[in-house]
């Protein structure tokens, strides 16, 4: 918004900018411009008046008027000018958005529907750039919405009359992952004073409020500023400190060139937790993660991971704060864990470029990441059933590869599979498999993950189940790829 005021704010054109301020992001506004407009709610609302513009355009009047060169020219642009710096300071003090070269007005009750009308109509009198000021209140009209604006700024489906959800969390009675990323980085956080969490108006939704409440003094909230958040963060590793980066996959793209420029290329210690990677679920497209895998995987020295459930990510998440190597990131679903982990302190941290085979088998390599690796094993199994061997692994490192591992598997499987909840293009299924071709180009290969599309709206295991990222098809795939016929697994059951 700054880039766009400043554009349009040189100009002569026609143009009115309503701020709708209800002082909240998704979380509650922080930062300085919050403070300012705050001021403003206290101010009577007197630049839209009749008197205070014709005051305004008389002075302009008188100046155009005056000769422009000469000692009497200089005294009169300087008592224009100060006079016009006076009634800023009278009417509204400290004029940001006149300096901006806008016309402002406000604040307006942005619920008073006359009140909203009468400074429209003078707004529309006014020539050049103009801003009104509004002020409304989140969840307005819905009580339960107005008492928790964080809560309902996402809503499910709801009991209109009593706001109470309509359909059970899923997962049941399991926590979400980012309510034990928050409870695990402040478990870890009490354990090493150099742990910073960081994050960009979205400290409820990554989890991070809950290491607010535990070390508020080592908790910030940039408001929504990503590239700011990662450059923020890279300043405070060149000091030693280890910055966790908690922001949704989807808005990380927005600092992109923070993380090449001020991380990457600075080899700065800084890990990303990108929260709702792969499918969000109700939020739809515009939140889905689909491709951080593929811009993550371009940047050199990046470290790239998912974990399977809750003791893996409190275990790659003791990695990524012991690891100098570079900046290192996690990817976390928008779903509940599968199981509730150990305690923190038991787990160890994972070694880095490591793989784990949780099935051993001889037809076909399934090697799947994050969220993907249980319904691969339940494929397996079902595979199983029908006389194909399948290997499953756990490849909980996207970047770097585990050769090892890879070294092992081939040329002695014919055929692998690669599963990911990320886009199919240019994501862990593509790079494994230029490492594989490169190597065993006689090793057939299938990659599933998500297409090259805008996913749409809807539940998240209904689209990962239309998309194939299940047990079933899983199997369905490896079938294929194998030239068995294909089964449904509970034909095998």
């Amino acid at each position: 918004p700054y880039e766009a005021l400043n554009n349009a704010g040189h100009t002569d054109r026609d143009l009115i900018v309503v701020l709708n301020d209800n002082e909240m992001s998704i979380s509650p506004n922080v930062g300085a411009l919050h403070k300012y407009l705050g001021i403003h709610k206290k101010i009577t609302d007197v630049r839209t008046s009749p008197l205070y513009n014709r005051i305004r355009d008389e002075v302009k009047k008188m100046v155009h008027a005056a000769p422009r060169f000469g000692t009497l020219g200089e005294m009169v642009e300087h008592f224009a000018v100060r006079a016009d710096d006076a009634m800023k300071g009278m009417f509204v003090p400290g004029m940001l958005f006149e300096e901006l070269g806008f016309r402002y007005a406000g604040p307006v009750d942005g619920h008073d529907v006359n009140a909203l009308v009468r400074t429209f109509e003078q707004v529309k009198k006014m020539r050049g750039p103009r801003l009104v000021h509004v002020l409304t209140t989140k969840g307005k009209g819905f009580a339960p919405a107005e008492a928790d604006q964080v809560k309902w700024h996402a809503a499910a489906l709801f009991d209109k009359e009593t706001g109470a959800p309509l359909k059970k969390a899923a997962g049941g009675a399991m926590p979400r992952y980012q309510q034990l990323f928050g409870e695990a980085l402040t478990e870890l956080a009490r354990e090493d004073e150099k742990v910073v969490a960081i994050t960009a108006a979205m400290a409820g939704g990554t989890g991070t409020d809950i290491f607010e409440k535990a070390h508020p003094d080592r908790f910030f909230d940039v408001g929504i500023a990503e590239g700011h958040a990662v450059t923020f963060a890279a300043g405070l590793a060149t000091q030693g400190i280890k910055p966790v980066v908690a922001i949704y996959s989807t808005f990380l793209q927005r600092a992109y060139d923070s993380i090449v420029h001020d991380v990457a290329l600075q080899d700065l210690a800084v890990t990303f937790v990108m929260d709702r990677a792969g499918i969000a679920g109700d939020d739809g497209p515009t939140h889905h993660g689909g491709i951080d895998i593929g811009y993550m995987l371009a940047v050199p020295g990046m470290t790239v991971t998912a974990p399977r459930d809750a003791d893996q990510l409190i275990g790659l998440l003791r990695t990524a704060l012991a690891h100098t190597g570079g900046p290192f990131c996690i990817r976390i679903p928008r779903d509940a864990v599968p199981a509730l982990p150990a305690a923190v302190a038991e787990i160890e941290a994972i070694p880095v470029g490591t793989w784990e085979t949780l099935r051993q088998g001889k037809d076909v390599a399934i090697l799947a990441t994050g969220t993907m690796v249980l319904p691969a094993m339940a494929a397996a199994e079902a595979l199983q059933g029908e006389g194909v061997s399948a290997t499953v692994v756990d490849c909980r490192f996207i970047k770097p590869l585990d050769e090892r591992t890879l070294e092992r598997l081939f040329p002695g499987h014919g055929f692998v599979l690669t599963v990911e909840e990320g886009t199919e293009v240019n994501g862990f299924g593509a790079f494994v498999r230029r490492y594989v071709a490169d190597r065993w180009p006689g090793v057939r290969g299938a990659t599933m993950g998500l297409p090259d599309a805008f996913v749409e709206h809807g539940e998240r295991a209904e689209l990962l189940a239309e998309l194939g990222l299940t047990p079933e098809g899983i199997a369905a795939r490896a079938r294929e790829l194998l030239g068995r016929p294909l089964r449904k697994l509970a034909e095998t059951a």
